[in-house]
């Protein structure tokens, strides 16, 4: 922004600040001042702690790192960092708000590629007890757009996720409401997201009259290096456009006219 607010980018779910290191340094590159805290229990991975963690004491996690900074800050969110993200500019904490494939609020979406996933976790879920995806897994729904070696990379840091946060999301204890959220926000989705389906995230852009993006043949990892000036150079102009006093865009602009309409959930 015209300003340079800071940045904070949170990770999802089995996942950690290293995902975000090609964001981080293009958005550095493009002038701003960019911080990635990690979840609790996530960096270093520690299952001791991720047994004591549920979604709430992730989101006052990432509270206090954003009303710590002096200055709202630009939220960027991936994945389940997406529906913190959102939470926190529902609290009005944010200057303004980047989803990157968000998982909703109020419930998990279950594709049918998902639901065998979904239930080899659901023991731990369930318990409360922390679980690691298994490769095959992460591949099929996650990776499954980028090139082989890339997925290697991006696999190998993956890590254990408390079972305690998911069994929150099942109870339905990060719901947002639709007119909570007062700062500009930007959705960006991939139009063959395997995990959380397009409907979903236009479900978030229509419900908060925030812009889609979609990015055509893509799947969840939109945060990926190779995608770095594809999808986070979208994001900087848009972020830049609002420091400019561009203002809040109509709702539903969707930049990928290709994509059909669906459901909108949410």
């Amino acid at each position: 922004m015209a300003d340079r607010r800071p940045i904070v980018l949170i990770h999802g779910a089995c996942s950690q600040p290293a995902h975000f290191d090609a964001w981080r340094a293009f958005l550095e590159r493009a002038g701003y001042a960019c911080i990635a805290p990690a979840l609790p229990g996530h960096a270093p991975s520690d299952r001791a702690v991720l047994r004591r963690q549920g979604f709430g004491d992730y989101l006052d996690a990432m509270r206090a790192v954003v009303t710590g900074l002096g200055a709202r800050p630009v939220v960027i969110g991936h994945s389940m960092g997406g529906l913190i993200a959102r939470m926190l500019a529902a609290e009005g904490l944010c200057a303004a708000v980047v989803l990157v494939a968000p998982l909703p609020g109020g419930r998990i979406p279950a594709p049918a590629g998902a639901i065998p996933f979904y239930a080899a976790v659901a023991p731990f879920v369930l318990a409360g007890q922390p679980f690691r995806p298994w490769l095959g897994a992460v591949r099929h729904l996650s990776l499954h757009a980028l090139p082989r070696a890339e997925q290697d990379v991006i696999a190998a840091d993956f890590v254990a996720e408390s079972g305690r946060s998911y069994r929150d999301l099942l109870l339905g204890k990060a719901k947002v409401k639709r007119r909570a959220v007062r700062c500009p926000m930007l959705v960006v989705h991939g139009g063959a997201d395997r995990l959380i389906p397009l409907a979903a995230a236009r479900g978030i852009a229509d419900k908060h009259g925030a812009e889609l993006v979609v990015i055509p043949g893509q799947g969840h990892w939109l945060i990926a290096p190779s995608l770095v000036g594809e999808v986070a150079g979208r994001v900087v102009t848009w972020i830049d456009e609002r420091g400019r006093g561009a203002g809040r865009l109509p709702r539903r602009q969707e930049r990928d006219r290709s994509v059909r309409r669906g459901p909108q959930p949410e």
